[in-house]
């Protein structure tokens, strides 16, 4: 979006299905974290194994956290812009009956 007063709702959208779809995206970070980790647990000892564990089961929480977040903003954000096209349309709807009841025609 541009630095102008007021919202593209079309634009809005469009960038609000894109962050929603980056942080859904992040959800298989924690999937492709635990291929690699096991991975990494079949090469190393048994000694640094469970630390290995560890990080991967932090992480992938912490990544869960973050796509939960990215998801909520995202939809926030689809709601929010929803709510100023209806308001525009509304808005619209008032001023094409306020100029009715004027009597005044006007070309758009």
């Amino acid at each position: 979006m541009s630095g102008e007063a007021g919202v593209n709702p079309v634009e809005a959208m469009s960038e609000a299905e894109q962050a929603e779809a980056l942080a859904e995206a992040m959800v298989f970070l924690g999937r492709d974290l635990e291929l690699i980790t096991s991975d990494l647990r079949a090469a190393v000892s048994e000694h640094v194994s469970p630390a290995i564990g560890d990080y991967e089961e932090e992480t992938v929480l912490h990544l869960g956290q973050v796509a939960q977040n990215g998801i909520n903003l995202a939809q926030n954000i689809q709601g929010a812009d929803l709510a100023i096209a209806d308001t525009d349309h509304e808005n619209a709807e008032e001023f094409q009956e306020g100029l009715e009841a004027l009597d005044i025609q006007i070309n758009f």
